[in-house]
């Protein structure tokens, strides 16, 4: 039987709006499959209630902005105490004192993004990956798989695309040819 693929999306406060950006990126994959999206409840989350939602998710994005701010602090704690499988992400161009000690403790690697497209992009791809189970926990046909096999390669060389800086000529420049240029020295 098909398991339904659980999230959970966790984000301090200047980045609420973001959680909206990944259902939306969620919700444009190339196949028909029961996803989950969970977050904590906006009004003074109990404990037991961030628990709740985060103890049988399969991942955990978490939306670290400008500072730490309840209660992301809880949600990340407990996603860690449950060894949930976490990605975090980053969108802090002015981080608080507060907020790069929190970068510094954590153990994972941040993914930095900048804008909503760069969000929605790295997790359209992250969760192509995981819905690409090698048991097939998700229940794609084979055609599902191929298209989102498609989706992935696609997003890839999109990353590729926009990785690479220009060089050379590309990035500009100016050539001077020596025969033409009157101020060069002949020694």
């Amino acid at each position: 039987m098909a398991e339904i693929l659980r999230i959970f999306v966790g984000a301090t406060r200047d980045l609420e709006a973001m959680r909206g950006v990944i259902g939306k990126a969620i919700a444009e994959l190339p196949v028909q499959l029961a996803i989950e999206i969970r977050r904590t409840p906006p009004l003074l989350p109990t404990y037991e209630e961030v628990f709740e939602r985060i103890a049988n998710c399969d991942r955990v994005y978490f939306l670290l902005g400008n500072d730490i701010t309840a209660p992301a602090g809880l949600e990340w704690a407990t996603a860690w105490r449950l060894e949930r499988s976490i990605l975090p992400l980053r969108c802090s161009p002015k981080p608080t004192p507060a907020a790069q000690e929190f970068q510094r403790l954590s153990p994972l690697p941040w993914i930095d993004f900048h804008n909503a497209t760069e969000l929605a992009r790295i997790v359209s791809l992250d969760v192509a990956r995981l819905l690409k189970h090698p048991a097939n926990r998700y229940g794609l046909l084979v055609a599902e798989l191929e298209r989102l096999e498609a989706y992935i390669r696609r997003l890839d060389r999109l990353q590729a695309t926009l990785d690479k800086e220009p060089g050379g000529a590309e990035g500009g420049g100016v050539l001077i040819d020596s025969r033409t240029r009157g101020d060069v020295d002949e020694q």
